[in-house]
């Protein structure tokens, strides 16, 4: 997942800001591992963009050493899955 400051369009711009490791229970929440110390980044609203499309966070949470985060349109296990 990577994250952009700005509109333009390259993707040399993008800044890294998490790995997607897993999906965490049945109702398409997964496990993210920051590589950021700027948890905003995570946080509701924010549109992430990955070489599948963009991403808008929905909800996030911290656990245990992680983030669970919730993606708008990510509703079930089999599609957290699909995010791997």
């Amino acid at each position: 997942m990577a994250w952009r400051s700005t509109s333009t369009s390259s993707t040399d711009d993008l800044l890294e800001v998490g790995r997607i490791t897993k999906p965490h229970g049945i109702r398409g929440e997964v496990v993210v591992v920051l590589t950021t110390d700027r948890t905003e980044r995570v946080a509701p609203g924010a549109v992430l963009h990955t070489k599948d499309g963009d991403l808008t966070v929905e909800a996030s949470r911290p656990h245990q050493t992680h983030w669970l985060v919730a993606f708008e349109g990510v509703l079930s296990r089999n599609d957290a899955e699909s995010m791997r």
